[in-house]
């Protein structure tokens, strides 16, 4: 469905993209994660066919018609739901009698069924994304292009919006979406980490973590500032980074099982060894070693 190589797009001397290589195949539900300025709003302006690529090529399938909703709502405030929505498929040519049933069969899949007659700009930020993801569905598009839909919204609301992508994508629409939430790309088919205009680990979730290559320890204590004192000086350990009320502890390039010895033998009196246990990685984890550029780059 989308097929870029060797993507590059830069801004004067600024490069947004540094050579992209991407396949998103018929029917997946495809996750772009990663922070601001990593360069997805780049790519999707690409592959919409917004701007041009500065090199390489990017394709999408011809026969396939696009939905698109942007990171910044970009339909009529001034306008109700209705109205926003009846102008859309009077653009994109969609018969009124069917537009009218399609609109209300979508607003009632998101839960907007009872505010047809609002005005957009008096909506809530979750249902200014629901609202964009009806208008896009529309014109029943083949693929949905979707960038950061539900940043700036509200945890509630983002569950409801993911669980619809998720339905649709069940439906056999294909999806390609942009997220900062790890937590979001649980429910994609495959993801990749996109971090300063390079792709990063592309694949599904188990593939990720399964290439994950280094160890990892979790250490229970309430005197994190002295934990990390004491593995400051430990050669093994690579990177310690707080999750939640606990300690990561990232082994160094080449160490194995062993990291966990050396790990309890110097918090020896201040964490008692059942403290200090291995664990799997998350994609959080994945992606800041990837990020770190080690093994993981597409």
């Amino acid at each position: 469905m989308i097929e870029a190589r060797g993507l590059v797009k830069s801004f004067g001397t600024h490069p947004a993209l540094r050579g992209i290589d991407l396949d998103v195949a018929r029917g997946e539900l495809f996750a772009l994660i990663g922070p601001d300025g990593a360069g997805k709003t780049t790519l999707f302006r690409l592959v919409a066919g917004l701007i041009t690529p500065t090199k390489g090529t990017v394709r999408r399938d011809p026969s396939a018609t696009f939905g698109l909703v942007p990171q910044r709502f970009a339909l009529y405030e001034d306008l109700t739901v209705d109205e926003n929505l009846d102008l859309r498929a009077r653009l994109y040519s969609v018969p009124a009698p069917e537009a009218r049933l399609r609109s209300a069969e979508l607003l009632d899949r998101v839960g907007m069924g009872p505010y047809g007659r609002r005005l957009a700009g008096a909506l809530s930020g979750g249902m200014k994304q629901k609202l964009a993801l009806v208008a896009a569905l529309l014109t029943r598009p083949d693929l949905l292009l979707l960038d950061e839909p539900t940043t700036g919204v509200d945890p509630v609301s983002r569950r409801e919006f993911w669980q619809v992508l998720n339905e649709l994508h069940h439906g056999g629409l294909t999806i390609l979406v942009s997220t900062p939430y790890m937590d979001e790309a649980e429910y994609a088919t495959r993801l990749a980490f996109l971090d300063q205009g390079r792709l990063l680990a592309p694949g599904t979730r188990d593939e990720i973590l399964a290439g994950y290559p280094r160890p990892l320890l979790e250490i229970l204590s309430s005197d994190r500032v002295a934990v990390r004192a004491c593995l400051s000086t430990v050669a093994a350990v690579d990177d310690i980074s707080l999750f939640g009320t606990r300690l990561h502890v990232r082994g160094a390039e080449g160490t194995g099982p062993e990291v966990i010895d050396a790990v309890r033998a110097a918090l020896a009196g201040l964490v008692p060894p059942d403290g200090v246990r291995p664990v799997d990685p998350t994609l959080e984890d994945a992606f800041v070693l990837a990020a770190e550029g080690d093994g993981l780059v597409a």
